[in-house]
């Protein structure tokens, strides 16, 4: 019974865990409303009982009881939400508990208008149908909580509650029935702002992970399906750039783990830029090298142009970068940026439970020989024949004629004249 599964199978681990969070701090969100809701009606309902009918004990003890159990209860509610691991029970027996203290409170009420307490003005009836007002506001609450179950459980609570009170009060039977019906359709609502609130989570959390791979019009271009990301692969034109930070191994060894990693974290976020900008994909991040795709998934005629036009400016962010590295007394980064064009399988690959868009060809292979020639030849930036030749940049120059490892025929190699 699909309708009755507490959370959607579509759900993986981690947005599972975010949902979680989300719940437990709402959880511990609507507590605090419920502390100081009830705590407000208590020492109204004392005030107004003392100022109209003098000091009465039993007026006292009841609100003070009332009172005394109200705080014990929002302290366990506020330290089971706020510690320890997730705890889907809670929401049931905080719920339970709502409709419980509506229904003291309307036997409170009840009994403090027997000995004259202000609702002497008020109709019994009309104060009941107030108090089912809360009721209906307690259900719809409910939609802020994780699942649909939830909402069904807490529906048919505030159905009950409502039901001993009319029946209670004596009210006239299609009162009932339509405050009944109310009842139904805030369960309906409540429904509704669940499933609202949870596809919006969802595609927020979806568009913050496309963001971290992708260029924000291209993300918009997936949420709104001019581009489908399906399992599976498609033969691309693609152009590959690799880039890597040279001498890493000798940078780890003289410098803290901490050190290294906020460098890198740094140097990540400022190479991010240019290649978002130019419609890259960044495909991976391989230690502390960056594996950027241009032409996938979204197909550009301008690959070439844009992957090197992205590698000029990575460049020009480093050596800022490495102004901002040098004041404060860190270390240089240099690094090497190989470019190569041509065909590619692009898609989803891995298993049912994790899976990665990325491409695979042997022009990903190529582009990671050409960045490692960048040091032996002295350049910051090679770029292969095949994207010199797709490219429309006239300050291309022919470097090297270089025999790659792995293959059995040379290639040619260019480079920008400022490179």
């Amino acid at each position: 019974m699909k309708w009755l599964k507490h959370t959607d199978d579509s759900f993986d681990a981690l947005l599972t865990d975010c949902y979680q969070q989300r719940e437990m701090e709402m959880e511990n969100h609507i507590n605090k409303i419920r502390f100081f809701g009830l705590m407000a009606l208590f020492l109204l309902e004392l005030l107004v009982g003392t100022l109209g009918q003098g000091l009465d004990l039993i007026l006292i003890s009841v609100d003070l009881g009332s009172m005394v159990i109200t705080a014990v209860w929002c302290w366990l509610v506020r330290h089971w939400a706020t510690t320890g691991s997730y705890k889907p029970w809670l929401k049931y027996v905080s719920i339970l508990f709502d409709y419980v203290i509506i229904l003291a409170i309307t036997l409170e009420m009840e009994y403090l208008a027997e000995i004259g307490h202000f609702l002497r003005d008020l109709h019994q009836t009309q104060f009941e149908l107030m108090l089912i007002s809360a009721l209906i506001l307690f259900n719809v609450m409910s939609a802020f909580r994780q699942g649909r179950v939830i909402i069904y459980f807490s529906t048919l609570c505030c159905l009950a509650s409502t039901t001993l009170i009319l029946e209670h009060s004596h009210t006239a039977r299609t009162i009932e029935i339509h405050e009944q019906i109310i009842v139904l359709f805030s369960g309906l609502l409540a429904w509704s702002l669940s499933h609202y609130i949870t596809n919006t989570y969802t595609r927020l959390r979806h568009r913050e992970r496309l963001l971290r791979y992708l260029p924000e019009k291209l993300v918009s271009a997936v949420e709104t399906g001019a581009v489908d990301i399906e399992p599976g692969g498609e033969r691309r034109n693609v152009t590959v750039l690799m880039a890597d930070i040279r001498s890493f191994t000798g940078l780890c060894e003289q410098n803290d783990p901490e050190v290294v990693t906020g460098m890198l974290n740094r140097y990540f976020s400022a190479m991010s830029v240019p290649i978002f900008k130019h419609d890259g994909m960044i495909d991976k991040f391989i230690g502390d090298a960056i594996m950027a795709v241009f032409g996938a998934p979204q197909e550009k005629s301008n690959n070439a142009d844009n992957t090197i036009l992205a590698a000029q400016e990575m460049l020009t962010q480093l050596a800022v970068l490495n102004s901002e590295f040098a004041k404060e007394g860190l270390p240089q980064l240099e690094i090497g940026i190989g470019i190569h064009s041509g065909e590619a399988i692009a898609g989803n690959v891995g298993s049912i439970s994790c899976m990665d868009y990325t491409v695979i060809g042997d022009t990903v292979n190529v582009a990671a020989r050409i960045e490692s020639q960048t040091k032996a030849l002295g350049y910051k930036l090679l770029i292969s024949q095949s994207t010199a030749e797709q490219s429309q940049l006239e300050s291309l120059n022919k470097v090297a004629n270089v025999h790659l490892k792995g293959r059995d025929k040379t290639i040619d190699l260019y480079s920008l004249s400022c490179s």
